[in-house]
């Protein structure tokens, strides 16, 4: 099995309580998730479990207005101030951290993608976004609103 993986962190002048609060919430991770090569990513039907762990929330990617792909991602891990893992449908994986920096938060985001066949998710990285530039511009949108 071949992996990919990309991460990227950034500052937050902000407590981790906040930081985390902030992330946890599904409509933030696609409010920060740049168009790429689709025209955007729509966020639906999100259901939230009390204690984190089995939150689900259905997402479609549109160009031309045309549905192109959708799945369901599912909240695997949830430690609060610490770490939220949640898993596509589709396979990827996204997994934030949130750690004590000085006068603020170190905030992580990770995605991850397993193929049985070797290329193959690193031809979807190609074709479906641009991994690092993308963590980068989702970190700053992340940083920007919970600063503001």
């Amino acid at each position: 099995m071949t992996t990919t993986k990309h991460q990227k962190s950034v500052h937050v002048d902000a407590p981790v309580e906040k930081v985390f609060d902030y992330v946890k919430d599904p409509v933030h991770f696609y409010d920060a998730m740049p168009a790429g090569k689709h025209e955007k990513v729509v966020l639906g039907d999100v259901k939230v479990a009390p204690e984190g762990v089995g939150t689900t929330y259905k997402w479609t990617a549109r160009e031309f207005g045309v549905k192109v792909l959708s799945g369901v991602m599912t909240r695997e891990e949830y430690v609060v101030n610490e770490r939220i893992v949640d898993r596509s449908s589709t396979g990827p994986i996204w997994t934030w951290t949130v750690e004590p920096d000085g006068t603020g938060t170190t905030l992580t985001l990770a995605y991850e993608h397993s193929s049985k066949i070797p290329l193959v998710g690193q031809g979807l990285d190609k074709v479906m976004w641009n991994g690092d530039k993308d963590l980068e511009t989702m970190l700053a949108a992340d940083k920007e609103a919970v600063e503001a």
